[in-house]
């Protein structure tokens, strides 16, 4: 047994030995590999480096020592350069325009040699963050220093080609991963945090409908403190259209937190308070918006909704309940936006329908409410001596809302709840020719 392990020990100098000679051989053969550019490359050189500092990075002796990967770094740079040379030439007889040939040749080359020269930059400087930010800054006091800031440079330029190529090509999954890499490189060269190739890989990532990448990379600029409304805005749509409310709530919240002028997230806010019959939260917002955006058509017909909304409350089951001590003023609102719609005129033809149309049944209303206040109040000895000037003060309402419907009517004609209305205005404001003439034209559309 003591034979048995002396033997073992001394074995295991010889292992260590052997890797080491993996890491020279792949030196090696990189140094024979560049010693034929630019001229005459063989890259028979370079597979048999790659043979060796696979061996090299995959055992526990030497996978964490700097110089294996920066023999890696070079070697695998070196591959995907020789990769893209091949694609490029194949595309020489389809391509004539040479740069146009040189961003499909990227579209169209394999990562896989890219991706591992990548992985190894990373790694240099997680082994090494003094010894790497010197290289980066171009103080090489070696040779071989030298050799791995320009692979380092190169490896820079192919990820901002790739990604570009990529996208050219509509492959948007690659794309989205290949602009986060150049982020992430990019931050670590000048310690400053890339926003615009992580917005890159946003953009990517919702054109490739990858739902997983469009959270994590949005998120990631949330998190890195270099968000815009777009990330918390593509967060809120993604969740809620995979029906999960209460993370899309959460980020919507988070987003007016952050961006609290946000024209859009401030609308997604308000959509949800009026769904959920907040009409005070909803107003609130909508003030602020139009006071950004005092000629949108849309919002003022929103805003005057709203006040309508609160000036005519309705119940569970759909009826008129007891109106506000404000009803008056809130009218007067509710009019005030709607008339601003009208004047402004919504180029969506639905939307500046239902502008006319709700302005004319808000006077309609108005005027059916004045005229049932005033017969309450009315005491049976004066009924009847009131009852014709309360009439005429409704009618006065009742008569600013027949233009509003007759435009209405004019943008879509025939609608049947437009006709019947005014049909009844008609007969109440005593104009029986034109009631008349609505009732037939009632008839004639059924």
């Amino acid at each position: 047994m003591k034979i048995l392990n002396i033997i073992i020990l001394a074995a295991l100098p010889f292992t260590v030995f052997s890797q080491k000679n993996k890491v020279q051989g792949a030196w090696r053969a990189l140094s024979d590999y560049e010693s034929t550019l630019p001229d005459n490359p063989d890259p028979s050189y370079l597979l048999k480096a790659k043979e060796n500092i696979d061996l090299a990075a995959a055992n526990e002796e030497t996978k964490n020592q700097v110089k294996t990967h920066s023999y890696k770094l070079r070697i695998y740079t070196s591959l995907f350069s020789e990769n893209l040379k091949a694609e490029e030439k194949k595309l020489t007889a389809t391509i004539a325009d040479k740069n146009e040939r040189m961003q499909t040749a990227y579209g169209n080359v394999s990562t896989v040699e890219f991706d591992e020269a990548n992985k190894s930059l990373l790694k240099i400087q997680e082994l090494d963050a003094k010894k790497f930010e010197k290289i980066i800054k171009g103080e090489t006091d070696t040779d071989e220093e030298g050799k791995l800031f320009t692979s380092i440079s190169q490896i820079l330029v192919y990820q901002a080609n790739l990604a570009t190529g990529k996208y050219k090509l509509k492959k948007f999954d690659e794309a989205a991963d290949l602009f986060e890499s150049l982020a992430i490189s990019n931050t670590l060269m000048t310690g400053k945090k890339d926003t615009s190739n992580f917005y890159n890989a946003c953009v990517c990532a919702q054109k490739a409908k990858n739902p997983t990448k469009i959270f994590d990379y949005n998120k990631k600029m949330i998190d890195l403190g270099i968000s815009t409304s777009y990330n918390y805005q593509t967060i809120y749509e993604l969740k809620s259209s995979l029906n999960d409310t209460v993370s899309a709530m959460e980020y919507l919240a988070k987003g007016r937190t952050q961006f609290p002028n946000d024209v859009y997230l401030m609308n997604k806010e308000t959509e949800i308070f009026l769904q959920k019959g907040q009409q005070e939260k909803a107003l609130a917002n909508l003030k602020t918006a139009i006071e950004k955006e005092p000629n949108n058509a849309i919002l003022q017909y929103v805003i005057g909704n709203v006040y309508d909304n609160l000036a005519n409350p309705k119940g569970k089951s759909g009826k008129d309940t007891t109106k506000p001590a404000d009803y008056e003023a809130l009218v007067v609102k509710a009019a005030e936006h709607y008339q601003k719609a009208v004047d402004l005129k919504p180029a969506n033809q639905e939307s500046y329908f239902n502008t006319l149309y709700n302005l004319g049944a808000l006077y309609n209303n108005y005027g059916n409410t004045l005229y049932n206040k005033s017969m309450e109040k009315a005491t049976i000895v004066d009924l009847v001596k009131k009852q014709k000037e309360y009439e005429a003060k409704a009618a006065e309402y009742y008569k600013k809302a027949i233009p509003y419907l007759e435009q209405a009517l004019d943008v879509k004609a025939n609608d049947p709840t437009t006709m019947s209305a005014l049909r009844t205005l008609y007969y109440k404001t005593g104009n029986e020719v034109k009631g008349k003439e609505m009732n037939d034209k009632i008839k004639a559309s059924k």
